[in-house]
């Protein structure tokens, strides 16, 4: 018997902000790269989260998790810890602090970082400091299948809820950047020296970005409804996908539990802007999706690896509850046999599908499916008139409208009020998670 799971809350953090950020940057075609941290090659753009985060934090990937976390909560969310699971999506996880050590072992010089910050380069961790910062009882789960990691922790999140394991579960997945992926990445050729351009004809390679998502499962109907996960895996090459996309025809086919293919209104690709990736997505797509839109936001917010399928199928949810396909910011040209969305598109869309590929062979889809209402009048209202000034309150660079209708860069501070009331929230759970070790430790 099929029992339902939808989406209770969601929501993200990238180089363009919130969710409501996020939403803006996309829709008006911000391209939010710029230089790395000082270690990073000068060459290579990035997208980097700006706001309370310190670009050198050796925690940054716990940060980036936690600030969604707060955002989230100072929006209403109410995580009640009884019986919640956390399932944590990551591939760099704390891998900045195992670096760091790492290099002042091979310089001969004594090693500095402190135990805590090499603990939490351990495998679980991501998790484990998550459900210990909130307090969570259910299952602490972490899933690290390079780029597929969001997407896979969808499906295993569900599958926990309708065991019984939980009574809500909380994907969460968070990237940040570290010096194996962005010259990693440049030592194989697949990362741009200019700009991420997703599916375009002249596309050079991908742009690493960082961020964070979250999505709330529980069991029942919903708005939004998963539809279903599936994983499928080429067995092909290391780190190429099949030429012809058959692994990932099979798991958008098994993610949409046989619904016709003609039925997919939006498709969220991967899309990382590597002539190789594309062009077998591509491939893909015109078989398992031919009538669908597809929108690729990796020309905004970066690829952000081990985050990218959880912040993706946040994107897509919230597209289709706005009733907007994205145009795919960094596209000029697309390549042919695919409706990419070169500019914004006002669609209901009552099933939608994100996809991530990654080295491995792995290939994942996510469906979800819309049961709500007709997109609302604010967004209908914001369609119809684009040229309306906006400012972004949140974190991350704020957006206005220019008088000539480009997206502009302002200031980047939080006020005060707000930077408190985030540390304040940030302070209180880390109160709560030092007096549940101590009472451990007694």
């Amino acid at each position: 018997m099929h029992v339902p799971v939808h989406l209770a809350a969601m929501g993200c953090l990238t180089a363009l902000g919130d969710l409501d950020g996020t939403m803006s940057g996309l829709r008006r075609g911000v391209v939010p790269f710029g230089p790395g941290p000082a270690w990073a090659p000068a060459d290579l753009p990035v997208a980097l989260v700006h706001g309370d985060l310190d670009p050198l934090d050796r925690h940054r990937t716990f940060a980036l998790a936690k600030q969604v976390l707060v955002l989230a909560r100072q929006q209403g969310l109410d995580l009640d810890p009884e019986g919640l699971a956390v399932v944590f999506a990551t591939t760099t996880s704390a891998m900045l602090a195992g670096e760091a050590a790492i290099e002042e072992r091979v310089s001969g010089r004594p090693v500095t970082v402190p135990v805590d910050l090499l603990v939490s380069h351990l495998a679980h961790q991501p998790a484990e400091s998550v459900g210990e910062w909130l307090g969570a009882r259910g299952p602490r789960l972490v899933v690290s299948t390079a780029c597929t990691s969001g997407t896979v922790a969808f499906g295993i999140a569900a599958d926990l809820l309708r065991a019984g394991r939980c009574r809500r579960a909380l994907v969460v997945g968070a990237d940040a950047l570290c010096r194996t992926t962005v010259y990693g990445f440049r030592s194989l050729g697949a990362h741009t020296r200019t700009a991420c351009r997703p599916f375009d004809v002249e596309r050079d390679g991908m742009a690493i970005g960082e961020g964070a998502a979250f999505a709330l499962l529980e069991l029942g109907e919903g708005a939004l409804e998963l539809v279903g996960v599936a994983s499928r895996t080429d067995a092909h090459h290391l780190t190429a996908p099949e030429p012809g996309g058959g692994g990932l025809v099979r798991a958008i086919r098994a993610a949409v539990g046989g619904a016709d293919a003609d039925a997919i209104d939006h498709v969220n690709a991967h899309a990382t802007g590597t002539p190789t990736n594309d062009g077998v997505e591509a491939a893909a797509l015109r078989v398992a999706a031919p009538s669908a839109w597809v929108s690729a936001t990796k020309g905004a917010t970066g690829h952000t690896l081990g985050a990218a399928g959880v912040v993706e199928a946040v994107l897509l949810a919230e597209s289709m509850r706005r009733g907007v396909i994205p145009p795919s910011t960094g596209c000029r040209a697309a390549v042919d046999g695919v409706a990419v969305a070169l500019a914004e598109r006002t669609r209901v869309q009552r099933l939608g599908v994100s996809v991530n590929l990654a080295f491995g062979g792995h290939n994942a889809a996510l469906a979800l499916r819309y049961r709500g209402a007709s997109p609302g009048a604010e967004y209908t209202n914001e369609l119809q008139h684009p040229e309306i000034a906006r400012t972004e309150t949140l974190a991350g660079p704020h957006l206005r409208r220019s008088p000539q209708g480009l997206a502009e860069p302002t200031s980047s501070a939080v006020s005060p009020d707000r930077a408190l009331e985030r540390r304040k929230v940030i302070a209180d759970a880390e109160a709560r998670c030092a007096e549940r070790r101590h009472r451990r430790a007694g």
